[in-house]
């Protein structure tokens, strides 16, 4: 539900910088696991089901992608000379079914959500911003935060240098945040002439953390707030919550700014046209859906698309006949 995580994300770096020291190669299990699927796919072994449903969560990872697609084509060419029912995956279909559920929810929730795109004081915007969070709430989401410390976690898992991190959660966070990190990295690994990894006792390690804390406070981040917070004991929980709601709305305002820039953009390019131009946009959109409709011989989206353009021809027709009355309707 946001674009914009850079903040949070520096929240969710922050930890995982301090947690992460255990996270290279064989010396934790998680680490362990991804290098043995990593083996599996380098010899071109064909996943089984189990390994496939392990690795849903990772698609963005070519080599986990084309994992996956060899073991749909082996089931394919299994079914074709073998044909029998599919065996059924349990964990698969939970998963499919929970993240179809969660779109119907944010798809027809998004639909009773007002964008304040006209709010002049910061009430509108709060108001919108904890509509989102509900929403993703009933949606199964987490918090914003949980949701990217734990992908953090997750893509670091697989990974044995603070570079392969970066990579790994560069969706994760906006471009300006990524690249100050990107860039805090070479200047620490240029110092040292050596790769840094993720080993929390080595001096890159700590150099790059140290400077982690930089960039969060260059991007107006409370780096002080953020650590306290953390802690098990922590008695600083409502100016965090405080300066949580702050960070949300102000991001919330960013994102509202373009979406009211891009929407000025749209009506101007369209009310800079005139009556004729439109028409002939019109025109020349309705001859390529004609196209397609004839392309597709018949399927049943095309009739349909076919039968509506169909009752818009008769619509225009019955009103360029009587433009003051418009069209008659005839009742049963």
């Amino acid at each position: 539900l946001h674009r914009h995580l850079g903040c949070e994300l520096t929240m969710a770096l922050l930890q995982a910088l301090r947690a992460l020291a255990p996270l290279v190669s064989g010396k934790s299990q998680t680490a362990a696991v991804g290098a043995w699927h990593l083996a599996q796919m380098s010899t071109g072994a064909t996943s089984s089901k189990n390994q496939v449903v392990h690795l849903l969560d990772a698609r963005e990872d070519p080599d986990v992608d084309a994992a996956i697609r060899s073991y749909q084509l082996a089931a394919y060419k299994a079914s074709k000379s073998a044909p029998e029912a599919p065996e059924a995956v349990p964990e698969l279909t939970a998963k499919v079914q929970r993240k179809y559920v969660a779109a119907q929810i944010v798809d027809s929730g998004l639909q009773n959500i007002a964008v304040p795109l006209s709010a002049t004081t910061a009430a509108p915007v709060k108001r919108y911003v904890q509509q989102l969070l509900t929403l993703s709430s009933k949606a199964g989401f987490e918090d914003p935060l949980s949701e990217v410390t734990k992908r953090v976690s997750e893509r670091a898992a697989g990974v044995d240098t603070v570079k392969e991190l970066l990579v790994q959660i560069k969706p994760l966070t906006s471009p300006d945040f990524h690249t100050a990190l990107v860039d805090a990295l070479a200047q620490v690994e240029a110092k040292i002439n050596s790769t840094v990894t993720l080993d929390g006792a080595s001096a890159g390690y700590k150099a790059f953390a140290e400077q982690v804390k930089v960039v969060a406070a260059q991007h107006k981040l409370p780096v002080a707030l953020l650590l306290e917070a953390k802690k098990p004991k922590s008695t600083v929980g409502a100016e965090y919550a405080a300066w949580l709601q702050s960070a949300r709305v102000t991001d919330s305002s960013t994102e509202l700014d373009a979406l009211r820039s891009e929407a000025t953009a749209l009506l101007d390019r369209h009310l800079a046209k005139g009556a004729p131009q439109i028409r002939k946009d019109q025109a020349a959109s309705m001859a390529t859906l004609h196209k397609k409709i004839e392309a597709a011989q018949g399927a049943p989206w095309a009739k349909a698309f076919a039968s509506d353009l169909a009752a818009i021809a008769a619509y225009d027709a019955a009103v360029a006949a009587d433009p003051v009355n418009g069209p008659k309707v005839a009742v049963a």
